[in-house]
């Protein structure tokens, strides 16, 4: 028997397009308002992510002074994500970022994500973005998603395995569960448009049918045009993996948009050599490994290993 989110809310129903069992039921789901648990399906008991929890012990005094990575940046721009302007700036990847905050922050146990998600915090730290013409602030861990909805005072916490969401491409949108919420009319009523779409094809890609994905990307080809020429950094990923003749546009595209992304550039470098265009490929690796300064991401190690084939 389907349990509609709608049926768990008794004095602030939404209109029930989520429905919990569509999910994995090892994914858990709390939906709090204004501080209050109106929905708990499932137990959560991961801990709340790094980088809002160390944005909150930096003193404030200290926010804008220079940051230990990049050069440049303040502590203020790196902990919220603008860096340089760009979502998933790489250095809230790099660990030497956080080890060097460790005398100012200290090292106070992580707090549980539930907890951490009624209780009031500053925006540091959080990822930003637009959706439906409202702001949303989020953040995630290797198992847990917080979705805030400012307008609303409403904040999403999701557990489990998150993995096929792809969360690490800088858009929460990829991540079905908050999308469902975020569609609900009594939320945002954000468009259904080609999301959802991309987001079934990601799913059917890390369930292994690959031909299912492939046709599902089609199919929001057709009726969404326009993905093609789309900055989405996960949607590039998708392209390049299905080694679809689309990836060189979208390509162009989110690199245009976001020239100093390191996976943008190794999303590429993998379609290309998998095009067998090898010297377009190397360059696309190139582009991470000598970048100045360098970067500390995972696709450095992942680029350098790519150029020992090709080379």
């Amino acid at each position: 028997m389907r349990v509609w989110l709608a049926a768990l809310l008794a004095c602030w129903p939404l209109a029930g397009q989520v429905r919990l069992d569509d999910y994995d039921p090892k994914i858990h789901i709390a939906v709090i308002k204004s501080g209050r648990i109106v929905v708990q399906h499932g137990k959560i008991t991961a801990r709340a992510p790094e980088e809002p929890v160390i944005a909150e012990r930096v003193p404030r005094a200290l926010l804008d002074t220079a940051a230990p990575t990049p050069p440049g940046a303040t502590i203020r721009q790196v902990l919220a994500n603008t860096a340089d302007g760009t979502p998933g700036e790489e250095v809230l990847d790099n660990r030497s970022f956080f080890d060097a905050l460790t005398p100012i922050v200290g090292h106070a146990p992580l707090p549980n994500a539930l907890k951490f998600a009624t209780e009031e915090h500053g925006t540091l730290g959080w990822f930003t973005q637009e959706y439906a013409g409202e702001r949303l602030l989020w953040s995630y861990g290797p198992s847990v998603l917080l979705v805030r909805v400012p307008i609303k005072n409403l904040t999403l916490v999701v557990s489990g395995d998150l993995t096929a969401a792809r969360l690490q491409d800088g858009n929460v949108l990829r991540s079905k569960i908050a999308l469902g919420l975020l569609q609900d009319p009594s939320i945002l009523g954000g468009p259904a448009g080609a999301d959802y779409m991309v987001d079934a094809a990601l799913e059917s890609l890390y369930n292994g049918n690959r031909e299912g994905s492939m046709a599902l990307v089609h199919q929001a080809l057709d009726k969404f045009p326009e993905l093609e020429s789309t900055p989405d950094v996960t949607l590039l990923y998708l392209f390049a993996q299905l080694r679809l003749r689309e990836t060189e546009a979208l390509a162009t595209a989110v690199i245009r948009e976001h020239p100093s992304l390191p996976t943008a550039w190794f999303y590429y470098g993998q379609y290309l050599e998998n095009s067998k265009r090898y010297r377009e490929a190397a360059a696309c690796f190139e582009k991470i490994t000598m970048h100045q300064p360098p970067w500390h991401h995972w696709t450095v190690a992942a680029a350098q290993k790519e150029l020992s084939y090709l080379k």
